[in-house]
């Protein structure tokens, strides 16, 4: 085995796993990875309304910071961590909660580029886990341990318009951030697919259908959710994101999210 590769499987299998948000402000991830020696910065907020299925909670405030480096050639590693403020009716057993959530290390590997004047696409994996690092008693934490792979297939349709196709296993753990997730650990299939469109250089509209299932012999979990939104290019290396959600199942009812990329 290449030393490059033997690198690669370490990184993947020996303890880093995915941030959140690479094509913030989807939930689905895109193909690029940050250049070799470069460093990448996201940061966005999240006010959501809670799905009726995790009442008393009501409410989440969630902020997460992302650190991105491109270890090597077509490798990125990260690291993310979130903030949340968990926001409950007054007659809850537990008080309103505020704190680090659970965090997580990635990395992401790029093996195919895409062919602009042909068919094949970009594909990029990504290997992931999450440290339960939160506080479960206020369900800040979930108390597992969250190992999952996804894989990211990226085609320019035109010069303008770029589609990404996620396809994940979750082979343990869970997909809470706080109250918003399935609870039920075990083994989740993921999946989403976006669409984003540059209408000027500046500005970048897209829009996100992602989700994830749980099925086991007791109960059937499931998470939807459905993302309108874009990034504005305020200057170079830095943009503004935004966008509206709207979700079913153990996704927010609705949410705000509002952030920012940063490369130096």
């Amino acid at each position: 085995m290449r030393p490059r590769r033997l690198l690669l499987c370490l990184v993947l299998f020996g303890a880093i796993s995915v941030g959140a948000r690479a094509q913030q402000p989807f939930a689905s991830d895109d193909a690029e990875v940050t250049p070799k020696g470069n460093w990448h910065f996201e940061y966005f907020n999240e006010y959501a309304a809670l799905s009726r299925n995790v009442a008393p909670d009501l409410r989440q405030d969630t902020n997460n910071f992302v650190v991105q480096y491109g270890l090597l050639s077509d490798l990125e590693v990260n690291l993310d961590f979130p903030l949340i403020a968990i926001d409950r009716a007054h007659h809850s057993s537990l008080a309103n909660a505020f704190g680090l959530g659970d965090v997580d290390f990635a990395a992401k590997y790029k093996l195919m580029a895409e062919d602009p004047s042909g068919i094949r696409p970009a594909f990029t994996v990504i290997g992931a886990v999450e440290l339960p690092t939160g506080n479960k008693s206020n369900q800040l934490g979930s108390g597992y341990t969250d190992v999952d792979f996804n894989t990211v297939t990226q085609k320019a349709l035109s010069e303008t318009t770029v589609v990404h196709l996620n396809v994940g296993y979750q082979i343990s753990g869970n997909t809470l951030t706080g109250a918003i997730g399935i609870r039920t650990p075990g083994h989740i299939l993921t999946g989403g697919v976006s669409v984003a469109h540059n209408l000027s250089q500046t500005l970048l509209l897209g829009i996100d259908l992602n989700g994830a299932q749980i099925r086991t012999s007791h109960t059937l979990d499931r998470q939807l959710q459905l993302t309108i939104g874009g990034s504005w290019n305020v200057r170079k290396g830095m943009t503004f994101d935004f966008a509206l959600i709207t979700g079913w199942y153990d996704s927010p009812r609705a949410a705000l999210l509002l952030g920012m990329t940063y490369t130096p």
